[in-house]
């Protein structure tokens, strides 16, 4: 009986281990545009992206220097707070290479809210959903990609738990990946949308899974 003990405490350390390592390298990106859907989604329009409406360019300097509130804050701590801290963290990335802040958008945060959601309730972590919903299926349902638009839209995916459930860990993560770095900072960008679920997509009781849909779009008329 000792030995079987032993032996399941070590089937359960080397299973921390895992998903530990998991942890750490949590995050996919995906982009998708809208070239691809014009003669589903325009109808013919022809709208320069460049007519989208965008913030004003953030102050390089203040922004990079300035360190977000809360980005330390662990998700079961202060949701809320997180959520905050993880656009902040989104906009003071893209400051320090002169990239403009982003506009928090509705419709990108129902988009990003349903994947968080749906990738924990039924536990896959990936852009594509096990119906085969995509990024830019997932942007239509949301109202986000419209008849008579053009859009463009990318997705950082990420999940931790513990310590790695915070903001700063979050971008962290994203930022040594170059597909996820080059989303984040693209100047293609002016929107941004964050969704924040507890608990992961692998079953783990405490944590968080993240979504982050980043988007442009212009419409006519």
């Amino acid at each position: 009986m000792l030995v079987l003990l032993a032996g399941g405490l070590a089937l359960w350390t080397l299973a921390a281990i895992f998903v530990l390592s998991i942890c750490r390298a949590a995050a996919h990106a995906d982009e998708n545009d809208s070239g691809r859907r014009l003669s589903r989604l325009r109808r013919g329009a022809t709208v320069s992206l460049a007519a989208a409406a965008a913030t004003g360019p953030a102050v390089p300097g203040e922004a990079a220097a300035r360190a977000c509130a809360d980005r330390h804050v662990q998700f079961e701590a202060a949701p809320a707070q997180m959520r905050k801290a993880l656009l902040c963290e989104i906009d003071r990335v893209r400051a320090r290479r002169d990239a403009r802040g982003l506009d928090t958008d509705r419709e990108l945060r129902r988009a990003a809210g349903r994947h968080a959601r749906d990738m924990r309730r039924r536990r896959y972590f990936s852009h594509v959903s096990p119906g085969g919903g995509d990024l830019a299926d997932r942007a239509r349902r949301a109202g986000y990609a419209r008849d008579g638009c053009t859009w463009r839209v990318g997705e950082v995916l990420a999940w931790g738990a513990g310590p790695r459930a915070t903001a700063a860990a979050t971008v962290r993560a994203w930022l040594r990946s170059r597909g996820h770095r080059r989303i984040l900072v693209s100047r293609r960008y002016r929107e941004v949308g964050v969704g924040l679920r507890a608990g992961t997509p692998f079953g783990l009781p405490s944590g968080v899974t993240v979504a982050a849909v980043l988007g442009r779009r212009a419409c006519s008329g």
